[in-house]
């Protein structure tokens, strides 16, 4: 049985958040320091909660900066905000493959996405995905993206007490910052176009897999064999 390890991003990939995390980032920021709109110049796009949020002190010159501070009260605006379950989307086709097992290939899954650990968690709760991630790698620490995505695939090797063959590890995101991870890493990359960026964009950085969507299960299953 061949082992595969698949480190997933969250917005845009499994679910589509509609732009919660930015909205509880600025009510987080205007309550600790009254200002609105913090957010509004910063790219928020495949990057980490850590690098988001330092570039909003920079550019609104914060001097006092508690960055723990700040991410406790962002997460206690985005659980307020996700008691109505109904704001978070799971995209079609996830939960069919994060369920499917086979007996050609075992797969496992961990998170490697740019949310902080318990932002990710609280996005996830609403439609009981948690379940599917044991172990994963988060935005918490201001490092690049891939420092991240590797970090995910130790932890899982660690959990599973399995080191995986490169060419059975894949990266599944909606930006071209998943594909550059992948092959930082020389791993394989998954794009799909179901968050910030178009089908037509991520060719352009020449992902190893591109789909519309996920809600093909067949298909992505397609792609290991």
């Amino acid at each position: 049985m061949k082992d595969i390890l698949i480190v997933w991003d969250i917005d845009g990939t499994l679910i589509n958040s509609k732009g919660c995390g930015r909205a509880a980032m600025e009510k987080a920021f205007y309550q600790l320091f009254g200002l609105e709109k913090a957010f509004k110049e910063v790219n928020m796009a495949g990057r980490l909660d850590a690098m988001i949020v330092n570039d909003a002190f920079d550019k609104n010159n914060i001097i006092n900066r508690d960055i723990d501070l700040f991410f406790d009260i962002y997460c206690k605006v985005l659980e307020e905000m996700l008691i109505d379950k109904d704001y978070i989307k799971i995209l079609p086709g996830v939960k069919a493959i994060l369920e499917h097992n086979s007996q050609e290939y075992n797969i496992f899954h961990a998170l490697g996405t740019g949310n902080i650990e318990k932002g990710a968690r609280i996005k996830l709760k609403p439609h009981n995905l948690n379940k599917y991630f044991k172990v994963g790698a988060f935005g918490d620490e201001a490092i690049e993206r891939w420092e991240m995505v590797h970090k995910a695939i130790q932890r899982a090797q660690a959990f599973n007490g399995i080191i995986y063959n490169r060419e059975n590890i894949y990266v599944i995101g909606d930006t071209k910052l998943d594909i550059e991870c992948a092959k930082i890493l020389g791993i394989k990359s998954i794009a799909v176009a179901t968050g910030a960026h178009s089908a037509e964009l991520l060719r352009e950085y020449a992902p190893d897999y591109l789909l519309e969507s996920l809600e093909d299960k067949n298909k992505f299953l397609g792609i290991f064999g």
